[in-house]
């Protein structure tokens, strides 16, 4: 039986593994949220936690503990970065906080549980000029608190254990960072209409998320075996902007972003990009991207069959078990079918990795999120 990093790496060199390796937590975008996550743990035995470690607070998505881990066979571990020593970003009150970039986010409840946030105020929607871009107070990338003990954590892993490593800085976007500022119709505006300072916008953001990210990976880029980054580029029906637009103004940023990755380590590149994402995937293919997450396959263009077919020899696939109406919907036997047959589409001869399209959401009951991942371990020896 292969190890966990051997199972990996050898899905994601496109080699056929003993079974389909998986991953719940490793980046903010592959995990669980609080809400499910105590259910979880209560279904196991496990006491609920109150205040749980978030790897992303407004999408309120939990960092897993190593026996829940353990108990779900996953075959991954994830390092994120720190917060700033220093940073702008305050709670406002019981519902609303604003994060290091002055993005304010306002709570969403159901019966009396706390969901999510949403963004409610974006700090430069007032912004006409370049000049007003350029003089914001923007967060300080060179803050010593992000990475700091990230060298000995990444080597105590690389080290003590066989878990592929996952390096995910956490607040990694370029273009939705740039809509989460600005606001997203102004930005998507700007770039046809105000491209001088859409312009600014993107060039900014990637200063500041290239030099964190130099940063981090001169901390932990030798021991690691994937580097996470995520932006959402399209949602259910296709692209948020046509992919010429894409090419012209976005498309350009992200090569210098994935240029940069590339010389930091020799980890694959993984690129959480929810959404009908396949009209950009030879153009980001062509960047530097090894991984697509989270393949969401309810949406336009995803069916996996098409996906395996036209990018399966370039690309891996790391998610494809829906969350909309499988996981939510379906009995533990139905969602362990599912598992097997997109892990049948998507994992043959490897490039796969079994992941759920996106969070765990709180409407799935932990049944099926045993379901999820105990099916991958029934039948050893998996060939697709």
């Amino acid at each position: 039986m292969l190890s966990s990093r051997e199972r990996v790496k050898k899905a994601l060199n496109h080699e056929t593994t003993d079974r389909p390796p998986a991953d719940l937590g490793s980046t903010c975008n592959t995990s669980i949220t609080k809400i499910a996550y105590n259910n979880l743990r209560k279904h196991l035995g496990y006491p609920s936690i109150k205040e749980p470690e978030f790897l992303s607070r407004d999408m309120q998505v939990v960092k897993v503990d190593e026996p829940i881990l353990e108990r779900l066979h996953i075959d991954t571990r994830g390092i994120q970065a720190n917060p700033p020593d220093v940073s702008k970003a305050r709670q406002l009150s019981e519902d609303s906080y604003v994060d290091e970039w002055g993005i304010k986010f306002k709570a969403a409840w159901r019966n009396d549980e706390l969901l999510y946030y949403n963004a409610e105020e974006n700090p430069l929607s007032f912004a006409e000029t370049v000049a007003d871009v350029e003089n914001y107070d923007w967060p300080d990338p060179c803050d010593p608190g992000r990475i700091r003990g990230l060298k000995d954590r990444a080597r105590a892993l690389k080290q003590n254990t066989d878990y592929a490593i996952v390096a995910h800085m956490g607040d990694t976007s370029i273009f939705q960072a740039c809509m989460l500022i600005r606001g997203m119709e102004r930005f998507l505006m700007d770039l046809i209409e105000n491209k001088l300072v859409a312009r600014a916008l993107l060039e900014k953001v990637l200063e500041i998320q290239s030099i964190k990210m130099e940063r981090y990976l001169e901390e932990v880029g030798e021991y690691i075996d994937v580097v996470g980054i995520g932006d959402d580029f399209a949602g259910q029906r296709g692209p948020l902007i046509s992919p010429n637009l894409f090419r012209s103004m976005v498309k350009p940023y992200l090569r210098a972003y994935f240029k940069l990755v590339k010389s930091k380590t020799p980890a694959k590149l993984h690129l959480h990009s929810c959404g009908a994402v396949s009209d950009l995937l030879d153009d980001l293919i062509e960047i530097g991207v090894d991984i697509i997450n989270p393949v969401q396959v309810s949406a336009r263009g995803m069916k996996p069959e098409f996906l395996k077919d036209k990018f399966g020899q370039k690309l891996c696939f790391w998610g494809g078990i829906d969350t909309r109406s499988i996981l939510p919907k379906k009995t533990p036997a139905e969602v362990a079918a599912e598992v097997r047959r997109i892990a049948g589409i998507l994992g043959e001869d490897g490039g796969y990795v079994l992941n759920p399209v996106h969070n765990i959401q709180p409407d799935v009951p932990p049944e099926n999120v045993i379901a999820l991942f105990d099916s991958i371990i029934v039948t050893l020896h998996f060939s697709g």
